[in-house]
């Protein structure tokens, strides 16, 4: 009892000592009206002392979804998190603002952000046809008036009950597209109906003044349809439709195109140095020394950050009268997975000629805000500099040697005492094998060379990684299945086989997923049973395929198999695995 004490008593501690917040999400920020989206209030390690007040939001209704707690262990932190989940549905479009949510507990008071949602008019689908039930698209883009050079966030919102589907198709005339980062994972509902959304997102930029269209957006998408028409389960269970039949229904489905109204930057008041730079951008510079001796390296800084296109920020290059300067070092830096905000580093290396120099001239870098729809020019400096005369002689005068005779030069001897005696005679070392003819000046040589030869080879596979999404894939599954082939070994010592059998599902369609070529969601041993007879998949191999996922299944209703048949599980996965190569 005492030790039980002890421990409950340490784990308390432990959560005490650990950082204690409160955060709201969106499981998305852009809705349609009716649509219901999901919110959450995080409580991390701290308990309140009640439900969480939700305020009232005219034109929005918040319900209450349940709660739930959860316990994570990592990087020597221990998190305690109580999540209360709520459901908000839109009656009518707009931009609404979720103020933060206070929060009381023992130890304080804790309040969570503010967080923004959008909500766009419900058009139905543009395939009006049955399938339109099952799947379609919506086309969002954040603004429909813009400049030329100025970034337009796009969302592509794909909503399916059951299927499988490619990249979407954009159509954009006018504009240049970024590419998409991973796409986010949520649920909606609709009606009846519970929809698996994945949001696709990217920048357009339109690069022309006009009335412009974005669109249409199409994807092609194979539609899993239920042969039976038995109720679809309401809760997330990952056993669900591993052995019910379904039909394979390829289908395109398409969204609208969406007009965008660009304007020009205007010319009036247009700085002589600008170059296209949309957004809002704030700028700092420091010299790494004020006080030098002619001759002496100064190093300028420059920190560029903002919303927009930074990437049309470039080094201001002013006249850099009695210095000596050399091209900058720039380094850019996303700080969001659109490339939307951002840093550009440039670092500038000058040298002073003279001890005349007074200042480094000041550096000014012009954008358009399209915000205040003018033109800004961001500034820093001069900055006083200080330059000292050098103390080293400019150049070494030239002199005159009487001529002697041999005689004279053998009982000549130096002077002075601050005056070297020359020798006029080569020693051994004029006998040297010059340097240039040294193993060690060839070696020296070829350090550069090598350097080069292996910068060219990490950038060749590191451009061929970036191009080719089947080996990033690969790459995934591997790592996917390497950790997961671990965890169900620590699964079956601590007997927990419906753990067991939720991870064995999913490295199964990850592994199948990347053999056929096909997204994993909804895999099933009837939808991938041909595919792999076309790939020459021994029957032997499909039947094991069969056996798993029929264990998988009957895991979610009875998960009580000894840890013999689960390490049996194991062996059966790893030949499947390399059967699969």
């Amino acid at each position: 009892m005492l030790r039980l004490f002890l421990i409950i008593f340490l784990l308390l501690h432990a959560l005490s000592a650990n950082a204690q917040r409160a955060v709201a999400n969106l499981d998305r920020t852009t809705v349609a009206v009716g649509e219901g989206v999901g919110f959450s209030i995080a409580c991390e390690n701290f308990q309140p002392l009640r439900l969480p007040s939700l305020p009232t939001i005219p034109g929005l209704r918040i319900s209450n979804s349940g709660s739930g707690r959860s316990f994570q262990l990592g990087g020597g932190q221990q998190i305690s998190t109580l999540t209360y989940n709520f459901l908000i549905t839109a009656n009518k479009t707009g931009t609404y603002t979720i103020p933060g949510v206070s929060i009381q507990s023992n130890s304080g008071l804790f309040k969570t952000q503010s967080l923004k949602l959008r909500v766009v008019k419900a058009d139905s689908p543009d395939n009006k046809s049955q399938l339109s039930d099952y799947a379609f698209i919506r086309l969002i883009p954040s603004k429909d008036k813009a400049y030329v050079g100025e970034p337009i966030p796009i969302e592509i919102q794909l909503f399916l009950q059951n299927g499988r589907f490619n990249m979407p198709e954009l159509t954009a005339e006018g504009f240049n597209l970024r590419e998409y980062p991973e796409p986010q994972s949520s649920r909606a509902q609709k009606g009846n109906a519970i929809y698996q959304v994945r949001t696709f997102q990217t920048v357009a930029i339109p690069v022309k003044a006009g009335n412009l269209k974005i669109g249409p957006v199409k994807m092609d998408v194979v539609l899993k349809i239920r042969q039976n028409q038995r109720r679809r389960s309401p809760f997330n269970d990952p056993f669900e439709g591993l052995l019910t039949r379904y039909q394979d229904v390829p289908a395109k489905i398409e969204a609208k195109a969406q007009n965008i109204t660009v304007r020009p930057l205007p010319t009036e008041g247009q700085p002589d140095n600008f170059n296209g730079a949309v957004g809002e951008f704030s700028m700092s510079a420091k010299a790494s020394a004020l006080e030098v001796t002619v001759g002496d390296p100064v190093t300028i800084n420059i920190e560029l950050s903002g919303i927009g296109t930074i990437e049309s920020l470039n080094f201001p290059k002013p006249e850099w009268p009695d210095f000596k300067s050399y091209e900058p070092t720039i380094l850019s830096k996303k700080t969001d997975p659109l490339g939307l905000s951002g840093l550009k580093t440039f670092e500038q290396v000058i040298i002073p000629e003279n001890e005349t120099i007074k200042e480094i001239p000041s550096l000014k870098i012009p954008y358009f805000d399209p915000k205040s729809e003018s033109y800004k020019v961001l500034s820093q400096g001069p900055f006083a500099l200080k330059v000292n005369p050098s103390s080293k002689p400019d150049s070494i005068q030239n002199t005159s040697i009487p001529k002697t005779d041999s005689s004279d030069l053998e009982n000549e001897k130096p002077q002075l005492a601050d005056i070297l005696w020359i020798k006029y005679e080569a020693g051994t070392l004029g006998n040297a094998t010059p340097f240039v003819l040294r193993p060690a000046f060839w070696l020296l040589q070829s350090i550069p060379l090598l350097f080069l030869i292996g910068t060219l080879i990490l950038r060749h596979k590191r451009n061929l990684f970036a191009n080719n999404p089947k080996l990033r894939r690969q790459l995934q599954v591997e790592q996917i299945t390497s950790k997961t082939l671990t965890k169900l070994a620590i699964l079956i010592e601590e007997n927990k086989a419906l753990e067991f059998h939720i991870e064995l599902a999913t490295v199964l369609r990850e592994q199948l997923g990347l053999k056929l070529d096909i997204p994993s969601e909804g895999i099933t041993c009837d939808s991938i049973d041909e595919p792999l007879a076309q790939k020459n998949i021994k029957p032997e191999t499909r039947e094991i395929l069969r056996k798993l996922f029929t264990s998988c299944d009957a895991a979610s209703y009875a998960a009580s198999q000894s840890t013999t048949e689960l390490r049996e599980y194991i062996s059966d996965l790893e030949k499947v695995i390399s059967d699969l190569k």
